[in-house]
């Protein structure tokens, strides 16, 4: 998909014909007058399920207004439903729309707005495993079912074991259990690494799929800018949807060459900040979705339009307070217990050492902070760790913050209100945003909720007497993290209400602009609902820019964006993109085609302007760079290695693979995420080895090459439109390389990630209209050549 923009010479004829379901033109030329500068976010849409999909009419507006119809895209009013959970009700969807893409029309108080809806994708597969007649038992364990090995017994059928599921169309990895023993599928010749030492297989579904083409350029007469359209490119006789700031702007069916045209609607002239949204549909498929964001009623082609509040635009940094820098040594206070290792003690990390470093954020290029959680933690030690093949045995204090005692407030060892408050301030004169960690599945032992309301969690025991501990997809939504660690029952109304009050106090007493909110899926969806709910309709009343909230799931995509609608997270991270990473660019034997086919299953699953979160590393993995570099060995137990070696680099690959990933991330949609070290290819094992203190001297010449590397391919994404809202498609043109192809209007970004021994011509069509972006590119004969080991970036002009 290709977007441009064009300007018109004034006599041009202007056509007309194009459908508008809801909104007046402007009449007349001039400058429109700006009367909003709403920050309304569009809609998220509804991907339904192949039977049936509750909608909870609350996930819009909160209860800030009242639905009074709801209509299905023929014009058929919808029975809204009494529920205990949503002031508004719900509705349920049983019918697919007629096309791949339809609407939902919402209307309150003669006002009404428009939902994308996608049809399922999910479709039937059945699995066989041929022979093993001899085997007791087969049980299927992979993504789709979370990798539990006891949820999806394979059923014997002659001499066969058969299962059947309903499954999004993408790649599911997945093994067999046979007898007892995970092993891959021995008929099933398509097998990746899992980074782990082992093998996963893979089954494909609805892979010969087809998306429909859109190419769209914007074009307005120079004297009059109230007068202009996108003329569409799309297959013939396809159906054009588009929806300005979710109100269904355009319905127009393309003719038999495949053009349509959608005006620009008026009402965008009087905001500051709007988005159209554009998709082409047919029966079977629809398009990547076109995203643009106006300013004014004109799309941005400047970066330097943007602001902090605009979510694309958002570079984010990972720290660990503790961990982080000590800009204030009268606040330290170590757990005085002789058990605790010093690699699981304090190490004075604080919000005034934040704050001291916000001229390191800026030089970096980075705009969103996250910060590990700043509650108040235990004072005393809790937790053990202990392996058989070492001597070594740790307590844990809580340096982390995982472990909140008070759910609002600042850890005494991190500062004051005051001082957070004023960071806070510090960074938004910065143009940055801050986001805070927050903790709702558990709280510790010592916690007041749990003091006064001890039934308020959920069972520590199994009804076979077996401890319902870390049994993290069995028992998904009650299984508590350590003994000390109750899992609260969120599905209790008393508990959800009162939690996600002390949720909301962080919105009203104080000016953060989001949340990461941990263990994402052990919480149940009416927690999510609820919270969110009380968020818009506190900012409604405040005229505060929606708050950001980005989740924590480990587990299939469909899983993961389950907890991702206009009702409850805006995003959460791709931790299976970044696994697809590990492998791709981790390993000596790059598995590229590997690393497209999940890249795009998350563009396809998440939307193709998602903003979910790509991360570089976290606190709960090794470094990358160790991996990369041999300093880890796939396979082991990085979590034990961390503890007992002196983990370090080993030559120059962790850096140079490092830079892959750096550069892949910058280069395709949704959020990077840097871990902090990670600007540098900090070496180091698991949880704690990969929290130690951040360096900012004493680096060496390849940490300082890597630092560079980092800002300027941050610079780079910053500079480009095409990088944040561009369309996405991924190719391997010769092996070992990748290529990574972003386009927005005028703009499109070639990106190659040259991993192989070779260098690659890089033919242009047009070798004029094409413009290296980055250092180390030669040209001749119309050739561009990407060094071997080497990542390069070209601007390639419309003609």
């Amino acid at each position: 998909m290709n977007l441009r923009y064009r300007h018109l010479p004034t006599n041009i004829q202007f056509l007309i014909g194009v459908m508008s379901l809801s909104l007046l033109f402007v009449v007349g030329c001039g400058k429109p007058e700006i009367k909003s500068t709403s920050t309304f976010q569009p809609f998220h849409p509804i991907q339904l399920q192949a039977d049936s999909t509750v909608v909870y009419l609350d996930d819009f507006f909160g209860t800030t207004r009242s639905i009074d119809s709801v209509l299905w895209e023929n014009g058929k009013t919808l029975l809204i439903l009494p529920d205990s959970t949503s002031n508004n009700g719900i509705v349920v969807l049983r019918n697919q729309p007629m096309r791949a893409l339809g609407f939902l029309q919402l209307w309150s108080e003669a006002e009404h707005w428009e939902v994308p809806v996608f049809r399922t994708d999910q479709q039937s597969f059945t699995l066989m495993l041929e022979g093993y007649q001899n085997a007791k038992s087969v049980h299927l364990m992979g993504s789709m079912n979370g990798w539990s090995k006891s949820a999806s017994p394979m059923r014997r059928v002659d001499n066969n074991w058969v299962i059947s599921m309903t499954l999004p169309r993408g790649e599911h990895p997945y093994q067999l259990i046979i007898d007892g023993v995970p092993q891959v599928d021995p008929h099933n010749p398509r097998q990746v690494p899992n980074g782990f030492g082992a093998f996963n297989s893979i089954m494909a579904v609805g892979q010969d799929a087809k998306d429909v083409p859109l190419d769209a350029s914007f074009h307005e007469l120079e004297k009059d800018v109230s007068l202009s359209y996108f003329a569409i490119q799309t297959d013939p006789e396809a159906t054009v949807y588009a929806f300005w700031n979710s109100k269904t702007h355009a319905f127009v069916q393309a003719d038999s060459t495949g053009y349509a045209m959608v005006e620009m609607p008026a009402t965008a002239f009087h905001q500051l900040r709007s988005h159209i949204q554009i998709w082409a549909t047919n029966s079977e498929a629809r398009s990547q979705e076109a995203l643009i964001p106006l300013a004014s009623g004109r799309p941005i082609l400047d970066t330097k339009q943007l602001t902090r509040t605009d979510r694309h635009a958002m570079i984010m940094y990972f720290l660990m307070i503790d961990r982080f820098a000590n800009g204030d040594p009268s606040n330290d206070a170590i757990t005085e217990d002789p058990g605790v290792h010093p690699r699981a003690q304090y190490y004075g990390g604080d919000i005034a050492g934040i704050e001291q470093s916000m001229g390191y954020f800026d030089s970096l290029g980075v705009n969103t902070i996250w910060v590990s959680p700043v509650t108040p933690n235990p004072e005393d030690a809790w937790g053990y760790w202990t392996d058989p093949s070492t001597s070594l045995t740790s307590k844990f204090s809580a340096y982390h913050g995982y472990w909140p005692i008070r759910s609002s407030g600042i850890d005494h060892r991190f500062g004051t209100m005051e001082e957070f408050n004023g960071w806070v301030d510090v960074a938004h004169k910065n143009n940055m945003n801050v986001l805070i960690d927050y903790v709702a599945n558990h709280v510790h032992q010592n916690h007041p909720v749990y003091q006064k309301h001890p039934d308020w969690v959920t069972d520590l025991y199994l009804p076979d007497g077996t401890m319902n501990t870390q049994l993290w997809d069995d028992q998904r939504l009650t299984t508590w993290f350590d003994t000390f660690m109750p899992t609260l029952d969120l599905e209790r109304r008393e508990v959800y209400e009162t939690m996600t009050d002390s949720a909301l106090w962080w919105a009203t007493h104080s000016d953060i602009d989001g949340f990461r909110h941990d263990a994402t899926k052990h919480i149940p969806e009416v927690f999510w609902r609820t919270l969110t709910t009380k968020i818009k309709n506190t900012q409604t009343e405040q005229g505060d820019s929606p708050l950001f909230q980005i989740g924590e799931t480990y587990g299939s995509p469909s899983l993961i964006n389950q907890y991702v609608s206009s009702g409850m997270l805006d995003a959460q991270f791709d931790f299976n993109l970044y696994d697809a990473l590990v492998v791709a660019l981790g390993k000596d034997a790059p598995h590229l085609e590997d690393l497209i086919a999940i890249a795009e299953q998350s563009r396809d699953t998440y939307g193709a302007h998602h903003v979910m979160g790509n991360i570089t590393g976290n606190q709960d993995r090794p470094r990358f760079s160790s991996l990369a570099d041999g300093g880890l060995q796939f396979g082991e137990d990085t979590k034990l290695a961390g503890w007992t070696r002196d983990i370090q680099h080993r030559g120059l690959k962790g850096y140079e693979r490092m830079s892959w990933l750096m550069a892949f991330l910058m280069s395709t949609p949704g959020i990077p995420c840097i871990y902090y070290g990670d600007e540098i290819a900090d070496a180091g094992g698991n949880d704690p080895d990969n929290r130690r203190m951040m360096r900012f001297a004493g680096w060496n010449k390849d940490e300082q090459t890597m630092w560079n590397w980092t800002r300027d391919w941050i610079t780079l994404r910053k500079s480009r439109m095409s990088l944040m809202y561009g369309q996405t498609n991924y190719r391997t043109p010769s092996e070992g390389v990748l290529e990574i192809k972003r386009s927005y209007l005028d703009e499109t970004t070639l990106v190659f990630i040259n991993t192989s021994q070779h260098d690659y011509a890089f033919q242009a069509d047009a070798p004029k209209n094409v413009r290296p972006l980055t250092r180390n590119a030669t040209a001749g004969n119309g050739q561009f050549i990407i060094p071997a080991k080497s990542c390069l970036a070209f601007d390639v002009l419309a003609d």
